[in-house]
């Protein structure tokens, strides 16, 4: 698998892969590449999102 075919943790996230506190105790220790991958205002919705609140796009 190429870096492109993996999840990033938002990703993982919208899958309900990890719980939300684990997502809030992984999110903020991640940096540039995820910000690179999802974009800047999806990663910051993320960073202030209550437990089950999802990005949609417009």
């Amino acid at each position: 698998m190429n870096g492109s075919d993996m999840m990033n943790l938002i990703d993982e996230y919208e899958a309900r892969l990890p719980t939300y506190k684990e997502f809030q105790n992984y999110i903020w220790g991640c940096g540039q590449r995820l910000i690179n991958n999802v974009g800047l205002d999806k990663f910051v919705f993320y960073l202030n999102a209550e437990e089950d609140k999802y990005y949609a796009e417009k």
